[in-house]
């Protein structure tokens, strides 16, 4: 056979972290002609049975990840929805000369929640007031007021993000967040009210276009309980001035960290016409983002994604859909997982749009509430929120989430700030 009868060999690319959105990305990359290879620490993620190989090592570990690349002669190396993943990646990249959407460098500073911070300053970017601390001496000496949101530097998403409004739980809060942080640092910013929202963007040509706003609601369990977000609801209803606003932000987090053409995801505090941004990320949102987007413009960011990885420009057509959507987390109590019953039927009834498996039966469910607690998700559309708002209070009567030994592990308590006592969200 000569070599031009040969079949040609597949592009490999190395996908890191293997999260629900990762699901999606691994399909868009195999349908790119892409081999798939998985690098993910745990033994059995989400997207791995998706993957065509999985070697189960650390994102975090970019001189592993550099070698794996290296090894596998990889072409690409992505990661299009986990902070700390992006930044491996990128480094890897710069490495070996693969393609990256934007330096190390700017990598390293969107994945410092200081450095993040100091840039908004600069730039005129409305921000909470903050203190960037390794100690608790570094807080004292700031006289910042409490109550306060104490965060690592450099976590991903939510993780040790927590409220205090005391001394004693700002110090015990502060010395968790050091010790999560890989740099020994935290930041300590003052509370502010509002409503929280995500909104999305796709960056082109250095323009931010704004695709989606959705409002998060966040769990707050009591003393010193990490911040963490059960679900989201899309489209929000905001001033012509706030939407303005966000536009406004948006570019000049654009110009401020040097972006091109990437996804992009702003987090921020709404009160009236007032915002403040909590953070931001050149990436794709977590959880179900990637496909409520996609729901209501019709854009696929996650196939976008891997252009902005590419160097390519993607056409940027939005079709609005009329619908409402919520995304919807199911939190475990601490166990082993024995299974989940009631969703298959919810499904069939059109209650639940869409279902999301995040740990299968045997797994270990945490007790931190973190993402090592989260069980599944799912997706609900309505015509309007109060249809959304129905059909979530069923779900969550419904569905069962079981131990191995049958007892209920489901944890429903969290939701119970998400209604108030006329049924609506609050």
């Amino acid at each position: 056979m000569s070599d031009a009868d040969m079949p040609k060999k597949k592009p490999t690319a190395i996908v890191l972290g293997g999260t629900v959105p990762h699901i999606a990305l691994i399909q868009r990359l195999k349908n790119r002609g892409y081999h798939t290879l998985l690098v993910d620490y745990l033994d059995n993620p989400p997207a791995q049975a998706h993957a065509d190989e999985h070697i189960q090592e650390s994102t975090l570990d970019k001189e592993k990840v550099l070698s794996i690349a290296r090894e596998t002669n990889a072409d690409l190396v992505i990661s299009a929805a986990i902070d700390q993943s992006n930044a491996t990646a990128c480094y890897v990249g710069e490495q070996l000369s693969l393609p990256i959407p934007y330096t190390y460098a700017t990598a390293l500073v969107v994945t410092n929640k200081g450095l993040m911070k100091e840039r908004f300053l600069a730039a005129g970017i409305p921000t909470a007031r903050y203190v960037f601390v390794k100690d608790f001496e570094g807080y004292e000496a700031s006289g910042l007021a409490l109550p306060a949101v104490v965060k690592p530097a450099d976590s991903t998403g939510s993780a040790g993000v927590r409220k205090v409004k005391n001394t004693a739980e700002l110090v015990r809060a502060l010395a968790q967040a050091l010790a999560m942080s890989r740099t020994g640092m935290a930041i300590v910013e003052e509370f502010k009210q509002g409503t929280e929202v995500s909104a999305d963007f796709y960056v082109q040509k250095g323009v931010a276009h704004l695709l989606t706003v959705r409002r998060k609601y966040v769990m707050d369990a009591g003393e010193g309980t990490v911040l963490q977000s059960p679900g989201s609801v899309t489209p929000v209803e905001l001033s012509a001035f706030a939407r303005q606003s966000l536009d406004t932000i948006a570019q000049k987090i654009v110009h401020a960290f040097s972006l091109h053409n990437t996804p992009l995801l702003v987090q921020a505090l709404v009160d009236s016409d007032e915002i403040n941004v909590i953070e931001f990320a050149p990436r794709i949102g977590g959880g179900l983002a990637f496909r409520t987007i996609q729901l209501m413009t019709g854009f696929d960011i996650t196939d976008a994604a891997i252009d902005s990885f590419l160097g390519v420009e993607p056409i940027i057509t939005i079709k609005p859909s009329t619908s409402y959507f919520s995304t919807n987390i199911i939190y475990g109590r601490p166990g082993v997982l024995g299974g989940i019953r009631g969703v298959e039927q919810l499904q069939k009834e059109g209650v639940i749009k869409e279902y999301y498996e995040y740990k299968s039966a045997g797994s270990i469910i945490a007790a931190d509430m973190s993402t090592r607690s989260r069980v599944g998700a799912f997706i609900i559309e309505g015509n309007n929120e109060n249809e959304l708002v129905k059909h979530l209070r069923r779900a969550l009567r419904e569905i069962e989430v079981s131990s191995e030994s049958g007892s209920d592990m489901m944890r429903r308590d969290i939701y119970d700030r998400v209604f108030d006592e006329n049924g609506h969200r609050s």
